[in-house]
């Protein structure tokens, strides 16, 4: 081409950067070599771009015409895996919870005295958990619930109360696993709402016009893709090929396909359910579509904090220390009384730290909340954190929509009566004959119950000219 020096300039003010990567300009040659997107911008309309202030030029490659490009532009990213959470009541609890059992045989007396020592075992099996959880807090200069636990056992311990000192430290672990196994069950409930995004996206080529199978979350904006009857579509996108009715139900919850046509808009996540194939242009990332934004809001859900949980945190930030205060007061100043009062003052301190502690308040106040939210999720119902579902706890009435919310959204034959000269069966032999090729809901509930009742088509019957009547 001519005035190769000029291109570049004109190149940078016609065609936005993201159409366009690089422009490069080999001055001697005169040859212009253009990295774009093949989906924005093809080697023939930069040559029309040329033209069109008469700059004469010739194309002497197009590396997009293979089509292959694609595969570079769509790196296939690292598949993501859900993570199942799997929580048990660990082996060194079980132990303890045994050997607290055993130690307090020696409340029986006598040669069951013994016994009390293995109370011992009890505490070495349960305790280190709970001392290195302890360590690590009062290393941030904080003091919680394990450190309460922690000067409780090691009290009992050293005023000999060792079936004592089993019971506080079995006791606790046990409560902690048992919240663990709650929370990981939540967030279980909450992992399997990521399984609507989609996973792969079938991506026409704009070159070869041959599709190509991709993750969805490497499909552009602006990319073609093929949704197949059955498929889920990988992103938001519009319609721009085909008629077919498409399930929407794990968005809005209404059972009943919506009719998609060119110039429809689509969500990502959605299922076509039709008998025709779709092409859309996806008008959004897999990252931005509604599934996705969906899976946010219940992930962000377990951030919003209620003001229950609010005031539980801020009790306890100024409860702990009063309790831990009057605790150390019982287990110092009675000894300058006499040592018969400083024992027994030291084991009613240890009480007090036991039985005041709030971690009974501190642990149920959130796993409740997760637990809720979660349960909630998995039956199709968003709600977006703590403080709206202790709001709902103040209302007095619902308005529901019916179908998806009362009902489950899926028709079914549940009573069939033949007002005809017809039997029961021949009735539902015409019905499914006639229903066969149909995809309405009702359509298959009425062939499902048939064939619950094992009725088929006949083989002498047969269909002609089905047609289907909007109505």
């Amino acid at each position: 081409f001519e005035k190769a020096d000029s291109v570049e300039g004109f190149l940078r003010t016609e065609i936005p950067d993201d159409h366009m990567k690089t422009v490069e300009i080999d001055s001697v040659k005169k040859i212009l070599t253009v990295h774009h997107n093949p989906y924005y911008l093809t080697a023939s309309s930069i040559k029309k771009h040329l033209e069109s202030t008469a700059i004469k030029s010739s194309l002497l490659s197009d590396g997009g015409a293979d089509g292959m490009w694609a595969l570079s532009q769509m790196s296939e990213p690292v598949e993501e895996i859900l993570e199942q959470h799997r929580a048990i009541v660990r082996w060194n609890i079980i132990l303890s919870g045994i050997c607290w059992m055993l130690s307090m045989l020696s409340y029986i007396g006598g040669k069951w005295i013994y016994l009390k020592y293995v109370g011992l075992l009890s505490v070495a099996f349960g305790l280190p958990p709970i001392a290195l959880k302890a360590y690590r807090t009062l290393r941030r200069l904080h003091f919680d619930v394990n450190c309460m636990m922690l000067f409780a056992t090691v009290g009992a311990v050293a005023l000999q109360e060792f079936t004592e000192a089993a019971a506080v430290t079995f006791l606790f672990s046990i409560s902690e696993a048992l919240e663990s196994i709650a929370t990981s069950r939540a967030r279980n409930a909450l992992s399997a709402i990521v399984q609507l995004r989609p996973d792969r996206a079938s991506v026409i080529n704009p070159i070869t016009k041959q599709i190509v199978v991709l993750p969805a979350s490497a499909v552009p904006i602006g990319t073609l893709v093929s949704v197949k009857t059955g498929d889920k579509v990988p992103c938001d996108g519009c319609v721009v090929e085909g008629q077919s009715t498409v399930d929407e139900s794990n968005l809005t919850g209404e059972s009943i396909p919506v009719k998609k046509g060119p110039g429809s808009m689509v969500s990502g996540g959605t299922t076509n359910n039709g008998a025709t194939q779709l092409v859309v242009q996806t008008t959004a990332t897999a990252d931005q579509s509604a599934v996705a934004k969906l899976i946010r809001l219940v992930e962000e859900a377990q951030t919003n904090r209620s003001e229950t949980e609010k005031l539980v945190d801020r009790f306890a930030a100024v409860y702990t220390p009063i309790v831990l205060l009057a605790a150390l007061c019982m287990c110092t100043i009675p000894w300058a009384f006499g040592n018969e009062k400083g024992r027994a003052w030291v084991m009613t301190g240890l009480i007090t730290i036991v039985i005041a502690c709030p971690c009974a308040l501190i642990i149920s106040t959130p796993v409740t909340y997760v637990a809720a939210l979660a349960a909630a999720a998995q039956r199709g119902i968003v709600i977006k954190g703590g403080a709206y579902l202790e709001a709902m706890g103040s209302v007095k009435e619902i308005a529901f929509d019916k179908t998806g919310t009362l009902t489950e959204g899926v028709f079914a034959l549940l009573h069939f009566e033949s007002v005809s000269s017809r039997s029961r069966k021949e009735v539902l032999e015409y019905l499914t004959l006639m229903e066969s090729p149909a995809s309405h809901p009702l359509s298959h509930a009425i062939i499902k119950g048939a064939a619950n009742e094992q009725v088929k088509i006949p083989k002498d019957l047969s269909l002609q000219n089905h047609t289907l009547l909007p109505g």
